[in-house]
């Protein structure tokens, strides 16, 4: 393959890192359609020995298998093994026996996700972490961005020409150079207005991306409706988002889940088996979840109660800043760029690249 000048340089800073073993951490960022994943994948074919793809979510991690890294997974489950507990599921601990304590190199991607504690234990493998990421991005949500607080090692900014064909790398493109998207077609992608969205539209897609919670709750409560759910309150079969992290569950900030069984409500907590969205093994976890997490009035809880509960809710609809790390073949995002001022251009070029396929736009 031919690489740019560009490119070429990041594979021989990366290989001097490799060589010469004097830091754990290479941070290799670079903009959407720079060729991260590509150049990673390279360096991996080179590494003697194993070398471990992860990424925060499950959904990254499925991104990264598509893209050619056969065995990429959760960083979650490529360090913590799970063990049997009394509290309802696995609990899960540091696994040193795990892929990453075997591993030659760990490639991390969309590391803007990855919070103190979680970058700490991957670390405390010490294995070389290369870590990829984009700093066109929104600034990670609150408790990520362990590894984005230092300056790059490297930062790639020429698109590629084959990404440049690429519909959806095209448009953050545009946006991300202070453009507008206009209405019209783009590949198998679309920029439409607001009444010419259609309810099939929605349906079909992967998932709904918004930008303001109360959009994100209105949206979830017309999807569930669609999907044929009245109660307020949740049903078997529906899809949840994670919003806090639990390692000991496997609970992870921006993940999907689904859910197996309702076990009951009790003293306005919800009992229930949910499972991960991606996970191929259907492990269901069981969860405890105040009501009020389904009704908008989370922040009415109390703290003591709050405490107690782990922290769920309908997933139909995301916020972009909720979606970070995470990527969907089919998406519709509903421009709320408006909303977040200087962070305009960061944010709508983080809800489109949060497609991998196509994305419809809605302005």
């Amino acid at each position: 393959m031919s690489w740019s000048p560009q490119q070429d340089a990041a594979l021989k800073t990366v290989a001097d890192w490799l060589r010469r073993g004097d830091r754990q951490v290479f941070r290799l960022f670079g903009y959407a359609g720079t060729g991260k994943t590509t150049l990673a994948r390279h360096i991996a074919e080179g590494v003697e020995g194993e070398v471990a793809f992860g990424a925060f979510t499950g959904k990254a991690a499925s991104v990264l298998r598509a893209k050619g890294c056969s065995d990429a997974s959760t960083i979650h489950s490529m360090i913590y093994r799970s063990r049997e507990s009394d509290e309802g599921g696995p609990q899960f601990v540091l696994n040193r026996q795990s892929q990453a304590a075997k591993a030659a190199l760990i490639v991390i991607d969309e590391c803007s996700m990855v919070d103190e504690e979680l970058g700490r234990d991957l670390l405390s493998f010490g294995q070389p972490v290369l870590v990829l990421g984009d700093p066109a991005q929104l600034p990670p949500v609150k408790g990520g961005g362990f590894f984005t607080e230092a300056e790059p090692d490297m930062m790639l900014t020429e698109v590629h020409r084959q990404a440049k064909d690429n519909p959806i790398v095209h448009m953050s493109m545009k946006v991300r150079e202070g453009g507008k998207l206009e209405p019209g077609t783009y590949g198998e992608s679309r920029v439409i207005r607001r009444r010419e969205i259609d309810a099939a539209t929605v349906m079909a897609a992967d998932q709904v991306l918004v930008g303001l919670n109360k959009t994100r709750r209105l949206y979830n409560t017309r999807l569930r409706e669609l999907n044929g759910y009245r109660d307020p309150m949740p049903a078997a079969g529906e899809k949840l988002v994670c919003l806090r992290n639990d390692k000991t569950k496997g609970l992870l900030n921006g993940s999907i889940w689904n859910i197996q069984t309702l076990r009951g409500i009790r003293n306005d907590f919800i009992r229930m088996d949910v499972t991960a969205e991606d996970d191929a093994r259907g492990r269901a976890v069981e969860v405890v979840v105040h009501k009020a997490f389904f009704e908008g009035a989370e922040e009415d809880i109390p703290f003591v109660l709050r405490r107690e509960s782990e922290e769920f809710t309908y997933g139909y609809a995301l916020t972009v800043h909720k979606a970070q790390g995470s990527q969907w073949d089919d998406l519709v995002l509903f421009d709320e760029s408006y909303a977040f001022r200087e962070h305009r251009s960061r944010w709508l070029y983080t809800g489109l690249t949060r497609a991998a396929e196509k994305v419809t736009v809605v302005i």
